[in-house]
């Protein structure tokens, strides 16, 4: 516990203000680019989508350099070797966590709440341009998003140009990084943009069914019959909703944190693995991409049981006394500004907001970072880092008295007498 907090501390001392401005500034770049999809997307819906996933690259991009900013002071997480320097170690650590970060960003709604401001912003312009549909058809602009041959086309182009890259990446100059990270972008926003429309139809057919009517008039005529289960019901919500917010959305961070410092371990079956490796072509190597991403992802998640229930649960208290104070913070700043008209607030309050979050993203980044550092320390945690991959390259590089396993995906170097190379213990047998 001592040894956390004094980690918890260096971090502050030494990053504080670089922490600041990299929030603030994917911030700040997050809301310029969600205004100019928007205007875009009022002359050509088309043009329009193409620039609004740049948004949510500009906040993975600003939590990825506060994640490897603090880096250096992460004592275990440090000892697994000097990570590249330069933009290419950057690319190659937002590439491989555009897909959790992106599953992240979709499930608690920030994907829908650009795409609202995108909408919001391209229907007014489209509408004043064309007399509200009745000067001119509105055709393929105003930025309204559903399921149909132009998002499905996106989608397949990205992925193409994604697997092209992944099957030629040796021979392309290393600036081609920075395409096949917009290209993951592209069709990962597509992806998810595409399922929510498909899961919002299926909510809307099946809330006309007969059956789901009669099932809430059926549980309306028990409520009220029977207050006691209602009661229980209400209850359970209650604690569903304390169980996501005290575990799984801590939980969810410190698997980001995992991937963006390429937390691994032996975690691909043998013969997925090898199968995998059967792959040829484009296909192939596309196939191999997103597995490694996979298996990326699940090294990161296995962090959270390899740490303990001490450990995870010290980290989720100490996550839940953020947000308790990040939320007290935000309330109390609000009420010394006091009560203005509407249209103070929608000019000032997304600075008010951003001016918080520019004193409590840096805690939040440092906790997160801290976590997973304690987590890698743990002995027979069995959690090694190493640099971030792309695309399932192998970095070839093995440390002195390393034994170097023959396996594609999850090294975990060992040493000859048992313990790892980022000095975390002996590791089970």
């Amino acid at each position: 516990m001592i040894r956390a907090l004094r980690t918890f501390a260096r971090i502050l001392a030494r990053h504080w203000p670089a922490l600041i401005a990299w929030y603030v500034g994917g911030e700040v770049l997050h809301r310029l680019l969600v205004q100019l999809a928007g205007v875009v997307g009022g002359y050509s819906t088309l043009g329009g989508l193409l620039l609004l996933p740049l948004a949510v690259g500009a906040r993975l991009a600003a939590y990825v350099a506060m994640y490897l900013t603090v880096r250096p002071s992460l004592a275990h997480v440090a000892q697994s070797g000097e990570p590249d320097a330069g933009i290419r170690a950057f690319l190659r650590s937002t590439l491989v966590a555009i897909l959790p970060f992106s599953i992240f960003y979709a499930a608690w709604g920030m994907l829908d709440a650009d795409q609202t401001e995108f909408f919001r912003i391209a229907s007014a312009i489209a509408f004043r341009e064309t007399g509200f549909g009745l000067g001119e058809a509105i055709v393929d602009r105003g930025g309204l998003i559903s399921v149909g041959v132009l998002p499905v086309t996106v989608l397949v182009v990205a992925l193409l140009v994604r697997a092209l890259h992944a099957r030629f990446r040796e021979r392309l100059p290393e600036w081609t990084l920075t395409v096949a990270a917009y290209a993951e972008l592209l069709w990962t926003f597509m992806l998810f943009t595409l399922v929510g429309q498909w899961l919002a139809g299926v909510r809307a057919w099946f809330a006309g069914r007969a059956g789901a009517l009669w099932l809430q008039d059926f549980g309306d005529g028990v409520a009220a019959a029977i207050p006691s289960l209602a009661t229980v019901w209400e209850a359970v919500l209650w604690l569903v909703g304390i169980v996501v917010a005290a575990a799984i959305v801590p939980a969810a961070w410190l698997a980001v944190a995992g991937v963006i410092y390429g937390a691994d371990f032996d975690a691909l079956p043998p013969v997925l693995a090898r199968r995998t490796e059967a792959l040829r072509g484009a296909v192939g190597s596309l196939a191999r991409t997103l597995l490694q991403r996979f298996e990326d992802l699940w090294a990161a998640v296995a962090a959270i049981w390899r740490g303990g229930p001490l450990l995870f649960g010290t980290f989720a208290l100490a996550y839940a006394l953020w947000a308790l104070a990040e939320r007290t913070g935000t309330r109390g700043v609000l009420q010394v500004i006091g009560g203005h008209e509407s249209g103070f607030w929608s000019a000032w309050l997304p600075l008010v907001t951003v001016g918080v979050a520019a004193i409590a993203e840096p805690l939040r980044v440092a906790i997160v970072a801290t976590a997973f550092d304690a987590v890698v320390g743990r002995p027979g945690a069995g959690i090694g880092v190493r640099d971030s991959v792309a695309d399932g390259e192998s970095d070839g590089v093995v440390a002195d008295g390393d034994v170097e396993p023959e396996r594609a995906f999850g090294v975990v170097r060992q040493e000859e007498d048992g313990e790892d190379a980022v000095g975390i213990g002996p590791l089970p047998a």
